[in-house]
């Protein structure tokens, strides 16, 4: 059997009382079934990545901030991603916005796949974000979850998706897989 893909999952709130990390954490436990995966969970509060202040562009590459460079490796260490992706106002929280924007290359010919919900089950979140995947050089794929009335699926900090949702994740897991493969081998 191949090594498996390394899927960095970044959550993408970092907000007090936040839906992302009941969800990163069952994305984790469900990946954990899936043994073409290895998944990471990335907590964006842990990275505490300033908004973009340097004079220099991502796309130029010349980085020369520790953090920037630290987050670029560890964007880089990764086969594919799973964003968490709440929607706030119709779309991405900045906080993933700005992370997504801290570094260029690492990014690229890559998959990237969403787990949203908030409005519509994050639909909106992630239709943006895949405008925003697609500028970075990634993959965006089809296959996501958009969960539905998060907060209800929610008791104790433990979040239980439904038969739809698992459903959903595990399209999606497979399909990150296929392409993970696909364009590491083309990389």
């Amino acid at each position: 059997m191949a090594e498996p893909l390394k899927i960095l999952v970044i959550m993408g709130s970092v907000r007090e009382g936040r839906m992302a990390e009941p969800v990163g954490n069952w994305v984790i436990e469900q990946s954990a079934q899936n043994q073409a995966v290895s998944c990471e969970l990335v907590d964006l509060k842990d990275w505490n990545l300033p908004f973009f202040p340097f004079a220099q562009a991502p796309a130029a590459g010349n980085y020369s901030d520790p953090l920037q460079i630290r987050w670029a490796e560890k964007i880089a260490s990764a086969d594919g991603y799973i964003l968490i992706a709440p929607e706030y106002n119709r779309s991405i929280p900045a906080v993933l916005k700005n992370a997504l924007d801290f570094v260029f290359a690492e990014w690229g010919r890559k998959p990237v796949a969403f787990v949203g919900y908030g409005g519509a089950g994050g639909a909106r979140s992630i239709e943006d974000l895949t405008c925003v995947a697609r500028a970075l050089s990634l993959a965006p794929l089809e296959a996501s979850v958009h969960i539905m009335g998060v907060w209800g699926k929610v008791k104790d900090g433990r979040f239980t998706g439904e038969e739809r949702d698992v459903r959903s994740l595990g399209n999606l897991l497979g399909e990150l897989t296929w392409w993970g493969n696909a364009l590491k081998a083309a990389r």
